[in-house]
């Protein structure tokens, strides 16, 4: 994706000449005359990377246009530079103290405009990348601390709830329509928390290195279609409440043996099957493909689903994150596909979303190396 660059200038000379200078160094430039035909074009949704944007202008000066841009919270990160004919230190000193981040002076060569944009354009970027470390930090943080203090009271709670359930069922008390219901609302929000418990444990022990040690002491050849079979199973219950089918695709003649772990490559396989029926329709067909190719098995699972919206197509791998939670109340936090990205990658695999479509669905790749290839 090209970065792009808003330039606004109302001259229509400079305002060409730096969307040419802009072009030829492969930066995508949008251009406006004044800032309210700016302002228009921010509102339909363009997020551009750099603003650059003259003060004396018609309509909307440079000023207010860049107290407008402020005022969008998704904006605030977007580095912006006033360009102007207004070269005193009192003009310099009042961009700087309004909060713009650099200041260009007119006559000015395009080395010296380059060389603003690029420092710019860097700057926002590790400013970008130290804030996105330092929310994963957060949250890996958050998983740790969650995972330790959640599995002891639910040994607690689970075990508690069968020695009731089972004491309500010896004197018939559990007959009760109302004990019942209550009885089925407990299980089902503890096997809930449960899941969440063991999501966050395995989790910590994929950061941690734990999960790759295990791999390189303990992995095996597998084959990968009785890997999936075992995956579908553990998700019987849920498979019958959405009623969804399965299209099996198999290579022709050949079995497809993997090198792993049983039980975390049953994880991650479900981990994505899971994330198919959960966003599909009730009564969709799911297609699983297995196959092998340069040196890995593949599994692509295909689903019908509601899609992922392109700007969330990398935020699926982060923890804590889940696509369209405020339009579709789903059960989880969003540790499934992380969880899945984190065993694959420790059997030295890959996992990718091939594409996705709102709307339409979803198509996402696992990548494991075949046994026969498998490191020492």
């Amino acid at each position: 994706m090209h970065t792009s660059i808003l330039f606004v200038e109302d001259n229509e000379d400079l305002r060409d000449n730096a969307a040419l200078v802009l072009g030829l160094e492969g930066y995508a430039v949008q251009v406006a005359r004044d800032g309210r035909e700016a302002l228009d074009l921010l509102n339909t949704g363009y997020v551009p990377n750099l603003i650059v944007s003259d003060i004396m202008m018609p309509r909307m000066d440079g000023y207010k246009f860049f107290e407008a841009v402020r005022e969008k919270k998704h904006l605030e990160g977007v580095p912006f530079i006033f360009l102007t004919a207004r070269g005193s230190r009192r003009d310099q000193t009042d961009g700087r103290r309004a909060g713009v981040d650099d200041y260009l002076v007119k006559p000015f060569e395009p080395e010296e405009f380059l060389i603003a944009v690029q420092s710019n354009l860097r700057r926002a970027e590790r400013m970008q990348t130290q804030a996105a470390e330092s929310l994963n930090d957060a949250r890996r943080l958050l998983v740790q601390v969650l995972s330790h203090e959640l599995r002891t009271p639910l040994t607690y709670v689970t075990g508690g709830f069968a020695l009731l359930a089972e004491e309500l069922e010896d004197q018939g008390a559990a007959e009760n329509d109302d004990i019942h219901i209550s009885l089925e609302l407990i299980q089902s929000g503890t096997q809930r928390l449960n899941r969440l418990a063991e999501q966050m444990v395995l989790y910590s022990e994929i950061i941690s290195g734990f999960v790759e040690q295990q791999v390189r002491n303990t992995g095996e050849a597998l084959e990968l279609s009785g890997l999936v079979i075992d995956a579908q199973s553990l998700l019987h219950n849920f498979i019958q409440e959405r009623r969804v089918t399965f299209e099996h695709v198999m290579p022709e003649g050949n079995t497809v043996s993997v090198f792993g772990i049983r039980d975390l490559l049953m994880t991650a396989i479900g981990e994505v099957i899971r994330n198919a029926i959960q966003y599909s329709p009730e009564g969709a067909q799911i297609r699983l493909v297995i196959g092998a190719d340069g040196g890995v098995g593949t599994l692509t699972v295909i689903d019908p689903g509601q899609g992922i919206a392109p700007e969330h197509h990398q935020a699926i791998w982060d923890v804590l994150i889940q696509s369209g939670r405020e339009n579709n109340e789903q059960q989880g936090i969003g540790m499934g596909l992380p969880i899945a990205k984190g065993i694959t990658e420790a059997h030295r695999g890959k996992i990718k979303l091939l594409h996705s479509v709102p709307g339409e669905g979803t198509a996402m790749q696992l990548c494991f190396p075949l046994a026969a290839d498998a490191p020492a």
